[in-house]
């Protein structure tokens, strides 16, 4: 022999189970790595896809700025994109939406996939072209078709809320293109229409041309400190700064959740919580395939000892045999990485394909399965950076696996190893009582002669048990929809005009199709020479440019906007009609002039017509605000009283707005039926429907959880795998204990029932660890979610699941080698098998 390395290949060549069983695991582990690799980068890939659907491919936008400014921007290295574009003005379609429309520069439509997609025609390119969606043109009660003019009345008004600043105008357009409805917009009110370059120049006054200007930042670390160093050098109004929210959160990237106007996002630590809950998994995940690695090699290991003794009789060193172990595993794994890389990468081609074959392709908000396909392949292939990561991972946790094999090898003495004597056997002096059942006796005393093996098959099954527990509430934090703004209701009904009667709201409220209605009533007034409100009596004192409005809510409406913001006591006090809460102007100041001076404190009283009311809760500078529809923010002094008050107030009783629910087995082409005939029954009442949108973000969610659930079936399977080739390996290795037992009476059924309480009593048991580290692991994810660990709810049904799967898996795995073994004959049996 003329290395010890050639007697590592000969062992592996000849220890055909063995290896077999190692190369399995090997190969099973370098298939996880590079599949959970790859589903996960398509499942962010599409997260960050939906995120751009909805806000656009940027991070932030700065409005109203000088060609100086956006110069600059433009100039500044620290940012990777700088893309123009120059409002026009918009144009109310009804009291919920309005068109949008604006100039856009060069590529700057790219950012903004979802809005640009064409039905019909061409993108604008030259001035007076426009392209507008094809919902937009049926607002408009347009019939033509692209290459028509077409005439939109737009007003456009400078930023911070001046009404007097802004400017009204008619023009006539050439629609050149059509572009598809985007319904994601219905629940901000806008929708977007796209002009061609030089088209502000023609129809606004100077004074008007000004640009908005949309960034991405060089590095997404230096994100916000770049957002506050360009702010205060260009001297940008708070006002002025847009961020995307929804993409920087699918992102991870930090940002100033006060200067994004927002309580939607999570302040980053360095390390989230998401990102803990998913290396947590995958972690766990190698653990499995490790142990499976570690009771193989071992069991193998002690097999060979007196081969072992033999090699250190002669001269071997230590290293020498340490190094002949660790070879094996070299030559395993030189097979097994390459084979389980392409494995892996096939396994998570073939989830994806699987999906695209069943599904449409809007749910993964893109045009047809081409577009699809090509977003597929961008994060499933050429990614050899990854893939050698993935196979530097498997090679490590072989190795760490093998380590104590090898140790084992190395350390054990020559006359131990030669003589074959085993462990000494302490016997513990036991109490004599009747046994009951002989195979579940004889199947609890085989797991406690050999506890490290039992613990170590129990640890493989427990993680697999964890990590599918664990993922089931892991697919709650891979969509974007919980950073997008939520609706009440399922519809808006609008009537500003003659508004709504109590009565019509009691009709509504009686349909069978309708679960509850939300209402609101609304009086805006405005400001004589004195600053004070003509219509009604205030003890407020208001500034210059403010507005004194009135708000009047049913119980529903003041649940949902107010039941986590005051106490019981105070929100019951808030329906009765005995307080109120205020809402105070925004400060400002321009050109020297202050507005939105007005402050009521929280715990005073304020006195409207003559009554006097506690202010139970006070909102100040960008905490939220209260309006009709999708009208925004009038800025000023908005009061909100119940409305079993706001007629005693206003001397008015009629309804702004309903936000009806419906029922979830209504019938909703009778309820959109009924809401017609309420239109024409009430003359300048405008409906928006939220069932598009609602369908388009589940739609969203659906795709990337048909993904997750295809990684978790993956999972699950290596799970499986990993159980039989640990039961195979312990029942194999005593084959010659199988022999002697049979040789003494016992039958093929006792035998078959020993091992299969074996198969139970490993299930039972890692059912219970792996449910209640399962739940640790599901306490973490939801920590991502949230932001502080807390107790949750137990998840019953994957638990359920999991113990199911967990005891069937055993007793499976147990069954199949069984049967087998159980029909060698007996002297076969008793001789030594590898």
């Amino acid at each position: 022999m003329k290395s010890y390395l050639i007697l590592a290949r000969k062992e592996v060549l000849s220890q055909k189970l063995t290896s077999f069983l190692i190369l399995t695991a090997v190969i099973l582990s370098t298939m996880m790595t590079a599949a959970v690799g790859q589903s996960a980068g398509v499942l962010f890939a599409m997260r960050q896809q939906q995120a751009i659907t909805i806000g656009g491919d940027r991070y932030a936008t700065f409005v109203q700025l000088t060609e100086e400014q956006a110069q600059i921007l433009e100039k500044d290295p620290r940012l990777s994109y700088t893309g123009r574009f120059i409002p026009l003005g918009d144009q109310k379609l009804n009291e919920q939406l309005s068109l949008d429309l604006a100039e856009y520069w060069e590529d700057e439509t790219s950012t903004r996939p979802a809005w640009s997609r064409l039905a019909q025609g061409r993108l604008p390119k030259a001035p007076m072209e426009i392209a507008l969606p094809e919902d937009a043109l049926q607002f408009l009660g347009f019939n033509g078709k692209t290459g028509d003019t077409i005439s939109l009345s737009l007003s456009k008004a400078l930023r911070h809320g001046i009404v007097v600043d802004d400017y009204d105008y008619t023009a006539k357009f050439t629609l050149v293109g059509i572009t598809e409805s985007n319904f994601l917009s219905y629940t901000g009110g806008h929708i977007l229409g796209l002009a061609g370059r030089g088209t502000a120049e023609k129809i606004l006054p100077s004074e008007y041309l000004y640009y908005n200007v949309d960034i991405r930042t060089e590095g997404r670390k230096e994100f916000q400190s770049v957002m506050d160093d360009l702010g205060e050098k260009l001297k940008i109004h708070e006002l002025d700064t847009l961020y995307n929210v929804p993409l920087l959160n699918a992102l991870g990237i930090s940002y100033d959740t006060e200067a994004a106007d927002t309580d939607l996002a999570v302040e980053d630590t360095g390390f989230s919580w998401l990102i803990f809950a998913g290396v947590l998994v995958v972690l766990l995940i190698l653990l499995a395939a490790g142990l499976v690695i570690y009771n193989i090699l071992k069991i193998s290991v002690s097999q060979r000892l007196g081969q072992y003794g033999i090699l250190w009789a002669l001269g071997a060193e230590k290293g020498q045999l340490y190094a002949v172990v660790v070879t094996e595993i070299l030559c395993l794994c030189m097979v097994g990485i390459p084979t389980g890389l392409l494995l892996g990468s096939l396994s998570a081609k073939g989830i994806l394909l699987a999906a695209l074959n069943q599904i449409s392709p809007e749910m993964f908000l893109v045009g047809d399965r081409e577009q699809l396909q090509i977003l597929i392949d961008a994060n499933s292939t050429g990614k050899w950076a990854y893939l050698l990561i993935s196979a530097f991972i498997t090679l490590l946790f072989a190795f760490l696996a093998a380590a104590p094999a090898a140790r084992y090898a190395a350390r054990v003495s020559p006359v131990t190893a030669m003589s074959g004597t085993g462990v000494r056997i302490k016997r513990r002096r036991c109490n004599n009582r009747k046994i009951r059942n002989f195979e579940r006796y004889y199947a609890r005393l085989n797991l406690s002669r050999s506890k490290g093996r039992t613990a170590v098959t129990v640890l493989s099954l427990v993680m697999s048990i964890t990590v599918f527990i664990t993922l089931q509430s892991f697919l709650s934090l891979i969509g974007v929809s919980g950073s997008l703004p939520e609706h009440l209701g399922d519809y808006s009904i609008v009537n500003q005009y003659e508004g709504i009667s109590p009565k019509e709201l009691q009709m509504m409220e009686a349909d069978e199709n309708v679960d509850q209605v939300a209402a609101q009533q609304f009086s805006l007034y405005e400001l004589d020479d004195q600053n004070r409100p003509e219509g009604v009596e205030t003890d407020i004192t208001l500034g210059v440019g403010e507005t004194f409005q009135i708000f009047g809510f049913n119980d529903t409406w003041m649940d949902y906007g107010f039941a986590s913001r005051l106490t019981i006591e105070q929100l019951e006090q808030l329906k009765a009609g005995e307080g109120c809460v205020v809402r105070n102007p925004i400060p400002m100041q321009i050109e020297g002039v202050s507005f939105g001076t007005t402050h009521v404190e929280q715990g005073s009283t304020i006195t409207v017509s003559g009554k006097k009311l506690p202010v139970l809760l006070a909102m100040d500078g960008y905490d939220g605000y209260f309006s009709v529809g999708n009208n925004g923010f009038v800025n000023g002094v908005q009061v909100l009283v119940s409305d079993r008050i706001y007629t005693d107030l206003t001397k008015k009783d009629t309804y702004a707005e309903l936000r009806p629910g419906l029922t979830a087995d209504a019938d909703r082409t009778a309820f959109d039926q009924a809401l017609e005939e309420y239109c024409r029954r009430i003359p300048g009442t405008v409906t928006v429907s939220y069932e598009q949108t609602d369908r388009q973000y589940k739609e969203s969610e659906a795709q990337i959880r048909l993904l997750a659930w295809g990684l978790i079936l993956f999972i699950g399977l290596i799970g499986i795998l990993n159980i039989i080739n640990t039961v195979y390996t312990n029942i194999h290795t005593r084959i010659t204990e199988i022999g002697i037992q049979r040789a003494v009476g016992m039958s093929a059924g006792s035998l078959f029932r020993v091992f299969l309480w074996e198969g139970f009593y490993y299930g039972i048991s890692a059912a219970v660890v792996g449910s209640i580290a399962g739940y640790i692991g599901t306490v973490f994810v939801e920590a991502g979610a949230t932001g502080t660990i807390r107790l949750t709810a137990v998840p019953v049904v994957p638990v359920v699941c999991a113990s199911l799967f967990s005891v069937g898996a055993c007793i499976l795995a147990t069954a199949v080698p069984l049967y087998k073994i159980s029909r060698m004959n007996i002297v076969d049996s008793m001789e030594s098998v590898e």
